[in-house]
């Protein structure tokens, strides 16, 4: 039978049952506090996106550091910081259809909520059901500045809307925000820099029109951990929603932002089929593969080259033999992405000086709706 989590504290790495995932507090404290140095040298502020931990406790850590509040992929997640007494908090997405309306309109007498909208339709909705429940949440009018995945588009129809939700009887319109998320992971440097800045132009040109006709803009919120540092740069830019940098993972790693790998995922090998292969007791239910396979942490001999339900497959890079790693031993994998990853566990083990000090539930994990 599973211990529990919490009988694990005190335990050394090496008496950990695997898989598990652990995060080395030391290298996680390091990354909050380089984000949240940039955003007071800047004077910009911080709203860490907390899809990537899914954790309480961290979203914690990064609001002492300095945070402004918490973003949210989801409503369910929403929930949960709430419940963990966070007030400020943004879900970065529209929420729609009347159950979900309803689920949100009860969080705002919890929290001062904030919510993406991009159509009149999903506004007129979150205004007749805020009138019904006598709360006022905060919106948000998403722009599409070249995602080409939600948002209104930029000009007049932004704008229009803008128009709409300051005029909401029971809406407050807070500002503007939009993601440039299919350009914040390009590995060429100035590549990244040169088409993130051509999107957060168009956001900040967005602004400018809705102030143009006579509408406040207060928030301006955009950005990732990819080109956080580029965001900062714009005067209209108010916040970031930067998420991934607090416990990293091989794909933004590529990126040579500076950050430490402070995720990474415990397993045992299994079996030792031949000399230069490694078999592990994490496959894809500990680990996703969609931004490539994981690391091996420390180990330069080896690569991950693939993965099945219950066992990741190792190799070493040239053939050679792999004459040191024993059945039993212990590996740790660099996750390729770790927002993805994390959903997959229940619980954060937080490692100090190789020892476990702390076990840290996922809360919002599984919240998709």
């Amino acid at each position: 039978m599973e211990l529990p989590a919490g009988d694990y504290i005190g335990m050394r790495r090496d008496e950990i049952d695997t898989p598990v995932l652990l995060v080395d507090l030391d290298a996680l404290d390091s990354n909050i506090e380089k984000m949240a140095a940039h955003f007071r040298e800047t004077g910009k502020h911080l709203r860490p996106h907390s899809k990537s931990h899914k954790t309480p406790a961290i979203a914690h850590r990064q609001l002492e550091a300095g945070a402004l509040g918490i973003t949210c992929a989801k409503l369910g997640e929403a929930e949960v910081m709430a419940d963990a007494g966070i007030r400020d908090i943004l879900i970065a997405n529209e929420v729609v259809g009347a159950k979900k309306i309803e689920r949100l309109m009860h969080l705002a007498t919890r929290c001062d909520i904030m919510v993406a909208v991009d159509h009149p339709a999903n506004l007129n909705a979150l205004n007749a059901a805020a009138a019904a429940s006598d709360v006022s949440p905060r919106v948000l009018v998403e722009v599409n500045i070249g995602h080409n995945r939600c948002g209104a588009a930029p000009g007049q129809a932004a704008v229009d809307l803008a128009r709409q939700a300051q005029n909401a009887s029971h809406l407050r319109f807070a500002g503007i925000m939009g993601y440039e998320g299919h350009v914040v992971d390009l590995e060429d440097g100035a590549e990244r820099e040169e088409r993130a800045s051509e999107c957060l132009q168009r956001l900040v040109d967005a602004r400018a029109d809705i102030e143009a006709a006579g509408i406040a803009v207060g928030i301006c919120s955009s950005s990732a951990t990819g080109d956080y540092y580029i965001s900062t740069r714009f005067d209209g830019i108010t916040e970031v929603q930067a998420g991934s940098y607090a416990l990293m993972d091989a794909a933004y790693g590529r990126l040579g932002l500076g950050f430490e790998n402070a995720l990474t995922v415990l397993t045992t090998v299994g079996s030792r089929p031949t000399s230069h292969q490694v078999i592990t007791d994490a496959g894809l239910k500990s680990l996703t593969p969609e931004h490539g396979f994981p690391l091996v942490k420390d180990r330069n001999d080896l690569e991950c080259h693939a993965l099945s339900e219950e066992h990741g497959r190792l190799r070493t890079l040239d053939g050679a033999d792999c004459t040191d790693l024993q059945v039993g031993d212990l590996l740790e994998f660099i996750p390729g992405h770790g927002c993805t990853t994390v959903n997959l566990h229940d619980y954060l083990y937080a490692m100090r000086g190789g020892q476990l000090v702390d076990v840290w539930p996922i809360a919002a994990r599984g919240k998709v709706r």
